[in-house]
């Protein structure tokens, strides 16, 4: 088999069968928001736009602190006390140029949901409360867009998707008590490997969806893993879509009813 490794930032991947040149020019034109550039968003972010995602909205509002560099892999020293969002902009604008990336440095509300996440195809969720993350699951669910939602605390972590449009389990199925709650509980002890897994995998289904491999996307399952300081195992879990789901099984009613 000939490859062709000419001196071109993308040759590597383009090389691979299950990616190509064809499948690099759909990435190209790629739109992913990412609501917080975090732990777990920092590698993914930084994988998005090393991979050539076209377009990426960063939303975020937060600052960078001495205890967020033993993951958030974006900053650096120099960095604490600056704006995160200006920051992760500067090091991801030095990793790839050509990328259009646009930072919005707001807290997702009911109010901005659809101003900040209308230019955008796939919706990666990060918001600062269980009361944020519904507001991206309902704002998916209503626009028929992908959502990726990947978390990691501890040594442990996950992946899971939505697909409103396989009607596919939504945020509220996978957590049908905790979603409800209005706050977030605070910071959890976390180190960089499952920051770094998680947020490895996380990118892995928006390049998924882009490449067109949305089969192998883990929506109706969850990938959990630990990281290598415990087991170091990753396993599947199914999560059903709910039927009785006070989140998804609203706006799948509508879609019936509006059908017939």
């Amino acid at each position: 088999m000939q490859f062709d490794f000419k001196d071109e930032r993308y040759n590597r991947q383009e090389n691979m069968p299950e990616w190509g040149k064809t499948g690099q020019q759909r990435v190209s034109q790629g739109s992913v928001a990412v609501i917080g550039a975090g732990g777990v968003k920092s590698t993914l972010l930084m994988a998005l736009v090393a991979g050539g995602i076209g377009k990426v909205g960063i939303v975020e509002f937060d600052t960078v602190e001495l205890s967020n560099l033993n993951r958030q892999l974006l900053y650096r020293t120099p960095d604490i006390g600056s704006a995160k969002g200006v920051a992760a902009l500067k090091t991801l604008v030095d990793l790839n140029p050509d990328i259009d990336i646009r930072l919005f440095e707001e807290k997702i509300t009911r109010q901005n949901v659809d101003r900040l996440l209308d230019p955008y195809e796939v919706i990666v969720e990060g918001g600062d409360s269980p009361d944020g993350r519904n507001t991206i699951n309902e704002y998916c669910l209503r626009t028929n867009k992908p959502m990726i939602h990947a978390s990691a605390q501890f040594s442990y972590g996950y992946v899971f998707t939505m697909i409103p449009e396989l009607k596919s389990a939504c945020f509220a199925c996978l957590f049908p008590t905790d979603h409800s709650r209005k706050e977030h509980t605070g910071p959890v002890p976390v180190n960089v490997l499952s920051t770094s897994i998680a947020g490895t995998l996380g990118a892995a289904e928006v390049f998924k969806w882009f490449l067109g491999h949305k089969a192998n996307m883990y929506f109706n399952r969850r990938l959990t893993f630990s990281s290598l300081l415990l087991s170091g195992k990753f396993q599947v879990d199914d999560i059903p879509r709910n039927p009785l789901c006070k989140c998804c099984s609203t706006y799948h009613e509508k879609e019936y009813l509006h059908a017939i």
